[in-house]
């Protein structure tokens, strides 16, 4: 398993064709567990994991968050807090 800037585009790669939960992600030879993935992106740098997020979440969003349970906790993670700084930075705009 590769680390580094190159995992961001492999991933996205991999996600986009085929993510399943505790069953190989990718084709072929170079398949990675869900597990493996998720240790990945945990070892990316913050720079290429905020990529992740704008780059890779987007694309798999429709398909995978279909639920209320999963809205649910999005919405916990960009809460009022998650985004306080920032408004303060930018006067409450975001």
């Amino acid at each position: 398993m590769r680390l580094g800037c190159g995992v961001v585009s492999e991933i996205a790669e991999l996600t986009t064709d085929r993510v399943v939960e505790n069953q190989g992600i990718g084709r072929g030879g170079n398949a990675m567990t869900f597990e493996e993935v998720k240790s990945a992106v945990l070892s990316l740098n913050a720079r290429d994991q905020k990529r992740v997020i704008t780059e890779i979440v987007p694309l798999i969003w429709p398909k995978a968050c279909v639920d209320d349970s999963c809205l649910a906790r999005i919405r916990h993670i960009v809460d009022d807090e998650t985004v306080k700084e920032y408004r303060a930075q930018h006067k409450g705009e975001i």
